[in-house]
This record gives C-alpha cells, sequence and structure tokens, in this order.
C-alpha cells in the first residue's frame, strides 16, 4: 500500500471509527423540553389510566351479560397424550436497516419431541443473504421469508419424524397485513408472498393426506371475532376471555369466515395449482379457539377442519407440557428458543460486515469513502446486550 494511499485509508478509518464508537460507548443523555416532557408522561399517562379503567369498566359489564353466550370445554392433562410425538417449528427474524440497504437476517428450525424430551437434532434452515436497496416493505417481506422457510423446515420434519401431530408457532392465516397492497408494492414482494402462500398450501395439504392433525399456537394476538360477535368490536377477544376462562378451558372452536381475504387467497392459489375444490375445503375451512394454558392471558389456536375430531388429543398434549407460569408448551418454547434472533444477534452480525469491509479496504477492493455504504440509517437502535438500547446519530 502506498503512503498516500494509507494516509486515505487512516483518514477513511478515523472517520469510520468516529462514526462506530458511539455505539460502542455509553448511550448520550438525551434532553427534551419540560414542557414536552410534561404533556407526553405527565399529562398523557393520567388520561391513558381514565381510559384503561373505562375499557375495563366496559369489559366488565359485557361479561356480566355472556351468561351462556360462550360455550367453553375444559382439556385435561394426560400424560399419554403428552407424549404423542409431536413436531413443532418456528421461525426469526431481524435484518439491519443501512442507509444503503435494508439487509435481512431471518431463519427457521423444527424440533420433534415425546412429553418433555427433544428425540433428535433439530432441522434447520437459513434465509438466503441478500441486500434490498428498493424494498419499502422490507419488515414485512423479511417476515414473510421467515414464514416460508418455517412451512418449509416443518414439511421436512414431517418426511423425518411422521409424527403424531403438528404444532406452529404461529397462526396458519398469513397476517392480512402482509397481504400486498394493490398499488405500491414491488414485484420481488409480490412473488415472496405467492411462494410463501403456496409453501403454506403444501403443508396443510402434506398433514391432510397423511391425517396428521396440524395445529397454529398464536401467543400474540390483536383479533376481536368473539367480542365482535358479541357487539364489542373495540374489544380484544384475549382481554375480555382472561376474565371468563379459567386454567386449562378453551372455547369451542368457531370457524374462520369464508370471506377472509387470506383463505380467499388460499383458495385461489389451490386452484391455481390444480387442488381440487372439494378436496382443498377441509384443510382450507379453518376454525379458532382460545385457550387458558397458563397463569397468564389466553392463547388463540387455529386448525384445519379436518382435524377437529382430535382437538381433545392435541389440547391435552398442549396443556399438560406447558408451564403454569406462562402458558407456553415445552416444544413451543423449546423450539422457540433456538430461533429467537435478538437484535444483539443481528448486530454481532452487522459488526461482522464491518470487519470483511475494512479488509476489503485494506486490500484496495473498496475505497475508505464506500464504508458509507454502512452507515445504519440515523435513530436505528443496537443492542449489545439485552435490556441496553443504544441509538446511532450516524
Amino acid at each position: 500500500m502506498s503512503r498516500d494511499h494509507r494516509e486515505e485509508f487512516k483518514g477513511g478509518l478515523r472517520g469510520f471509527r468516529e462514526r462506530l464508537f458511539p455505539v460502542l460507548g455509553e448511550a448520550e443523555h438525551e434532553t427534551i423540553h419540560p414542557d414536552l416532557y410534561s404533556e407526553l408522561i405527565d399529562g398523557g399517562t393520567d388520561i391513558i389510566i381514565r381510559r384503561l379503567k373505562d375499557y375495563n369498566e366496559r369489559r366488565k359489564s359485557l361479561l356480566r351479560d355472556l351468561r351462556g353466550k360462550i360455550d367453553i370445554k375444559r382439556f385435561v392433562q394426560n400424560e399419554r397424550a403428552a407424549h404423542l410425538r409431536a413436531v413443532a417449528s418456528d421461525a426469526g427474524n431481524n435484518g439491519a436497516d443501512f442507509r444503503s440497504a435494508f439487509i435481512p437476517l431471518y431463519a427457521s428450525a423444527a424440533l420433534c419431541a415425546e412429553g418433555w424430551t427433544i428425540i433428535d437434532e433439530p432441522i434447520f434452515k437459513v434465509g438466503e443473504p441478500q441486500i434490498w436497496p428498493d424494498e419499502f416493505r422490507s419488515h414485512e417481506r423479511e417476515s414473510l421469508l421467515a414464514s416460508k422457510l418455517q412451512f418449509e423446515v416443518t414439511v421436512e420434519a414431517i418426511e423425518r419424524w411422521n409424527p403424531k401431530c403438528v404444532l406452529l408457532d404461529g397462526p396458519l392465516l398469513i397476517n392480512f397485513w402482509l397481504l400486498p397492497p394493490i398499488f405500491g408494492s414491488t414485484r420481488e414482494y409480490e412473488e415472496d408472498f405467492e411462494s410463501t402462500v403456496n409453501r403454506l398450501i403444501g403443508l396443510l395439504l402434506a398433514c391432510y393426506e397423511k391425517d396428521i392433525p396440524i395445529v397454529g399456537f398464536v401467543k400474540r394476538t390483536r383479533m376481536n371475532d368473539i367480542c365482535a360477535e358479541l357487539g364489542a368490536p373495540k374489544m380484544r377477544d384475549t382481554a375480555l376471555l382472561d376474565l371468563v376462562l379459567n386454567l386449562g378451558e378453551y372455547t369451542v372452536p368457531k370457524p374462520i369466515s369464508d370471506r377472509n381475504t387470506v383463505l380467499n387467497k388460499y383458495r385461489e392459489n389451490c386452484h391455481r395449482m390444480g387442488i381440487p375444490e372439494n378436496y382443498a375445503k377441509d384443510f382450507l375451512s379453518v376454525y379458532f379457539s382460545y385457550v387458558k394454558t397458563g397463569f397468564t392471558t389466553p392463547f388463540r389456536l387455529e386448525m384445519p377442519k379436518y382435524c377437529l375430531d382430535r382437538l381433545d388429543e392435541v389440547g391435552a398434549l398442549i396443556f399438560t407440557t406447558s408451564e403454569e407460569e406462562n402458558g407456553i408448551p415445552f416444544i413451543i418454547n423449546e423450539v422457540d428458543n433456538i430461533t429467537r434472533i435478538t437484535t444483539a444477534v443481528s448486530n454481532i452480525r452487522t459488526f461482522m460486515i464491518y470487519s470483511k469491509a475494512l479488509d476489503l479496504v485494506r486490500s484496495g477492493e473498496l475505497n475508505p469513502e464506500d464504508l458509507n455504504l454502512l452507515a445504519l440509517q440515523h435513530g436505528e437502535p443496537w443492542v449489545l446486550r439485552d435490556g441496553e438500547r443504544l441509538k446511532t446519530g450516524i
């Protein structure tokens, strides 16, 4: 490296370090105008508490009118059912948003268990390394592709382990907000959405043909299907049912409306794939239920019509293997632990990209100013340890 080039490299590296060091150091103390603080924190929290009180009163008022309107049954703890061979899958994603492009990071895994014993090594799938300079729905597309991997890895797990039931960490119906908007989607987003739907149809079809029950275990939901039916469309189902369900109880499954936009999309793709309508009807008729498996909020279950007759058996497995504290079934908790991509993990990947980019500068394949490609978006958060959040101003 010539002397001029070394000086250029040092100058570029110095500027790069100035941008990077705040990430490695202490977070700067940010100031906020006292009047703005008062509006945001003091006055704002008082109003929120009053509105939460009103919300709670509406919830309890609705509860008084519910007698006989919600059918409830109970799962029993059953050690035999708990030891059925089960497959569970999950996916994680947490890409980094640079000024030059969004770089996705996602993966999926599947496990097989009998009771509280994992019987084999997990199956993994890792997302393709890419950069997305023009994808404005980057987080949604990343979530789509993570789900696509989850459906693929679940099919592999079924073929390898021949389970008695399949549990997805997440819903059977892709989130409505992941549908491509009528105007403005990139071609790549639309293609990824179509392929994700097709992979899910392939998974449902595989379970249907092998007569394996498949259930989506939804830990976070904003749905209000039951509340809307009861005349309270502005209340979440979990907020109401938290007062209704006791440990082990579940609501009798109800069908998701045939007018559901996502289900209609599934039917369209089944038709294009050549799957007869009468053949697809059983696995595309999806039902939902809420169950309280622990001392937390109820969780939502989604399952196709063809396996409703085995809900008690699958429910017994879910309930028996769930910890009372959090209500998460053992196998769901295990697969969630190995697929969760924290922001700290994402940042480690980003630091490795930085390091390897510096190697390219040293070898002359990149100029020092090219490191600006790796500047994070202004205000993009960093987490070096759980609970520790820093912001970049670069």
